[in-house]
């Protein structure tokens, strides 16, 4: 909680203000949550302040709210250029995403209880970024990322918003984004190495180096046969355990599976 604190007031996130006369003010709350790594084992504790974003009311303190992210099928494609081409392919988690983003309405949330400001408890905060779950946030924080991936020569993809390409001679450069995780697949290392440093200059990220874990699927690469397999074996027990199925048995279908596609 104090890390997340601290990273609030380092990022100017809001100023102590009476609230206008009028004016709404929303909550909060505290979300813990504990990330694992591919193998399941605990990578870190995290706390997160949350603003009650269902509270707010569309057109007063926010407006647009959609945001896209990298469809399944893009992730697949470039995975497989990936293993095509023998490409490098590495992740990096911007922290604290959200609270990137600037914000254009006004909006006025109560002091968080343990780091309420002493000889100030009658005022509250005046949000000048986003926070999580603020109706906005997730738009806020894409907006700021685009504008700054554009700035340094990458353009979208017609067919997917999430997905940024830029080239240079034979440099080839691709960049996934699903939200606050970034993919990079790129066949010049130095040139990697090189767009990783500008995005660490812009936002505080986490360098993950290469993908071995993203949106629950697991990445294997064998680069002397050119492959690259993914799994999500941790998923399925996670849903197994969910149904009370942990202890049932497999069966092989795969006989049956080959025999319908000849048929087909």
């Amino acid at each position: 909680m104090q890390e997340e604190y601290d990273s609030l007031m380092a990022n100017n996130t809001w100023t102590l203000v009476p609230l206008p006369v009028g004016r709404k003010l929303i909550s909060y709350k505290w979300v813990f949550k504990i990330k694992q790594g591919m193998n399941g084992d605990v990578e870190r504790y995290k706390a997160k302040l949350v603003a009650r974003g269902f509270t707010q009311t569309y057109g007063v303190d926010y407006n647009e709210n959609f945001v896209p992210v990298a469809k399944f099928t893009s992730i697949h494609c470039i995975l497989t250029l990936v293993a095509l081409e023998d490409m490098e392919i590495h992740q990096m988690d911007v922290k604290i995403a959200f609270l990137n983003g600037e914000l254009e309405e006004e909006i006025y949330m109560e002091q968080p209880q343990r780091f309420v400001h002493q000889g100030d408890e009658h005022l509250v905060c005046k949000l000048h970024k986003s926070l999580y779950d603020l109706k906005q946030s997730p738009r806020a924080w894409n907006q700021k990322l685009d504008a700054f991936l554009k700035s340094i020569e990458f353009m979208k993809s017609e067919v997917d918003l999430s997905v940024y390409v830029a080239q240079v001679g034979d440099v080839k450069f691709f960049i996934v984004v699903y939200v606050d995780d970034l993919i990079l697949v790129c066949n010049d290392q130095n040139k990697l190495l090189q767009i990783k440093k500008k995005l660490s200059q812009k936002f505080e990220m986490k360098d993950l180096g290469e993908l071995h874990f993203f949106l629950r699927m697991e990445v294997e690469r064998n680069h002397d046969e050119q492959l690259l397999c993914i799994n999500q074996i941790e998923y399925l027990k996670e849903i197994l355990n969910h149904f009370l199925m942990e202890e049932c048995k497999p069966i092989q279908s795969q006989n049956e599976i080959t025999k319908e596609c000849e048929w087909k």
